[in-house]
């Protein structure tokens, strides 16, 4: 399943905990031999803000003062170094093979995370401003691609995985694989939710056995509930710490995966 994966490219920005995606971007390319990679994507938008005569900032203690695009350049080339020294000191622990780049714009980011064998970890929780007063990360309006670990709640710890499964097709045995790995590192249980039919077909419930054989986790199949709102309530009831689905299954729109883990507390873990 994961011998395809070569790269993990870990996002990141000036907004966003960068330490809880970079901490969870190194694990996965330990477990999986993969190169870790770092993309640092500056803000256009506060470029372009900058450069306007009348632009100006507020800092916590010194009040508004004028900001200059060559301030914001460089105090975005200073939150990408300090990234960089994150992501390597991260990679010398667990004696990774590693890379950092700095692009501009979503776009250029999106481009430099799509070549086939890449997997991409990004976090939607933005770094605290001050005691409680956040901003929204980029993530939080974005979806990352195909094969993606998107965290929601990166100081949560513990909880169910969850896989959802639509089929016995390679795209959900790569999901089910996954999730096995995640639950086995995590010391929790996988639930398998998936329709009513495949729930109570022997077929299906051998073919999860088998390849859950060599994992060490403790599984169980349920069937899905009926409706939506009924399967986010499942789901919050499991205490699920990751969902993980196929790219192409339901819920297919990422609004409805970024709902489904805003109101269940899960990160969201997509395999392609």
């Amino acid at each position: 399943m994961t011998s395809a994966i070569e790269r993990i490219v870990v996002s990141l920005d000036a907004v966003s905990e960068t330490r809880a995606a970079v901490e969870a971007a190194a694990r996965l390319a330990a477990r999986w031999n993969a190169t870790l990679h770092g993309v640092f994507v500056e803000d256009e938008d506060l470029l372009r803000l900058a450069a306007l005569p009348f632009a100006s900032q507020v800092s916590l203690g010194a009040g508004a003062e004028p900001l200059t695009a060559a301030q914001a350049a460089r105090q975005l080339r200073a939150f990408a170094e300090a990234a960089q020294r994150e992501l390597a000191a991260a990679a010398d622990r667990l004696e990774l093979r590693w890379s950092f780049e700095v692009v501009r714009g979503a776009d250029a980011a999106n481009t430099v995370a799509s070549a086939p064998g890449d997997f991409i970890v990004a976090c939607a929780v933005s770094r605290p401003i001050g005691a409680h007063f956040r901003i929204d990360a980029r993530w939080q309006t974005a979806a990352p691609g195909p094969s993606s670990l998107l965290l929601m709640h990166p100081a949560r710890a513990g909880g169910t995985v969850v896989a959802m499964l639509q089929d016995r097709e390679p795209a959900a045995a790569r999901v089910l694989e996954a999730a096995a790995q995640f639950a086995e590192a995590a010391s929790a249980s996988l639930v398998v939710i998936c329709a009513p039919e495949l729930a109570h077909d022997k077929v299906f419930e051998t073919w999860v056995g088998e390849r859950l054989a060599i994992y060490s986790v403790r599984s169980r199949i349920e069937p899905a509930p009926g409706d939506p709102a009924a399967l986010q309530r499942h789901i919050l009831g499991l205490d699920c710490g990751l969902l993980a689905l196929a790219a192409d299954a339901e819920p297919a729109d990422p609004d409805r995966r970024r709902e489904i883990a805003t109101r269940t507390g899960c990160d969201i873990l997509v395999m392609r």
